[in-house]
C-alpha cells in the first residue's frame, strides 16, 4: 500500500515538473510570436520573429511542430512583404500578405489554445 502511494506521489511530482517545463516553453514561444500580433509588421520584424522562434529549444513535440509550421508561414510572409515594397509587385501581393498574416495569427491562437490545456 505504501509503495503505491509513493509511486502515485512520484508520478504527481513528475507531471507537475512536466507541466512547469511546458508552461515555460509555451511562454517563450508566445513571447517570441508577440511582435506579429498587431497591424502589418515589416519584413525585418517578421524575419526577426522567425529567427527567435527557430532558436527556441522546444522539447514539447506539439510545440515544436507549431513552431516549425509558424516559421514556414513567416518565411512566406517576409518574402511577400519584401515583394510588396517593389513598385512592380504583381497584382494580388497584398492579398497574399493578408492571407499569411492571418495564418500566422491563427497559428498563434492555436498555440495559445494548446498551452491553456
Amino acid at each position: 500500500m505504501m509503495t503505491r502511494l509513493a509511486a502515485a506521489a512520484l508520478l504527481a511530482v513528475a507531471a507537475s515538473a512536466c507541466n512547469a517545463e511546458r508552461k515555460q516553453q509555451c511562454d517563450a514561444l508566445l513571447g517570441a510570436m508577440k511582435p506579429i500580433d498587431q497591424g502589418t509588421p515589416s519584413a525585418d520584424t517578421v524575419d526577426s520573429v522567425r529567427k527567435q522562434v527557430g532558436a527556441l529549444s522546444l522539447q514539447d513535440q506539439p510545440l515544436r511542430i507549431y513552431a516549425q509550421n509558424y516559421g514556414q508561414t513567416l518565411t512566406v510572409l517576409a518574402s511577400t512583404l519584401r515583394l510588396q515594397q517593389d513598385p512592380g509587385a504583381p497584382d494580388g501581393t497584398s492579398a497574399v500578405v493578408k492571407q499569411n498574416l492571418e495564418k500566422a495569427r491563427t497559428d498563434r491562437a492555436d498555440v495559445e489554445r494548446y498551452c491553456a490545456q
